[in-house]
C-alpha cells in the first residue's frame, strides 16, 4: 500500500521545514539519495520498499530533459528498515502530510 508520496525538492530554501528535514533523515539513514530524484514513493510493505525516481544527467551533470522540459529519469528501488516519519503527499510548494 502506498505510504508516502514526495515531489522531491531542489531548492535549498525549499529543504528547510521540519518535516521536510525529518524525511532527509530518514532518506540518509536508509541510504536513499534524496537529492538526485524527482519522486519518491514508499510503499507500507514488509519489508518497507521505496522507489526513487532518479534525474538522468547528461556528460556536464546537467539534467536530461524531454521534448515537454520534463526531466528524464528511471527509477531505483530500496529496502527500508521503517517508515518514514511522515505520511500522505509532499509536493514541491507545499506538502499534504497526514
Amino acid at each position: 500500500m502506498l505510504y508516502l508520496t514526495v515531489e522531491v525538492r531542489h531548492n535549498p530554501a525549499h529543504m528547510t521545514s521540519p518535516p521536510y528535514k525529518m524525511l532527509m533523515n530518514w532518506c540518509s539513514a536508509n541510504n536513499i539519495p534524496l537529492v538526485t530524484g524527482w519522486m519518491l514513493y514508499v510503499y507500507n510493505e514488509d519489508p518497507v520498499r521505496a522507489v526513487l525516481t532518479v534525474i538522468d544527467l547528461d556528460e556536464q551533470g546537467e539534467w536530461i530533459r524531454d521534448e515537454n522540459g520534463v526531466p528524464v529519469t528511471h527509477e531505483v528501488t530500496y529496502t527500508c528498515a521503517s517508515l518514514p516519519p511522515l505520511q500522505g503527499y509532499v509536493s514541491r510548494g507545499s506538502s499534504t502530510l497526514a
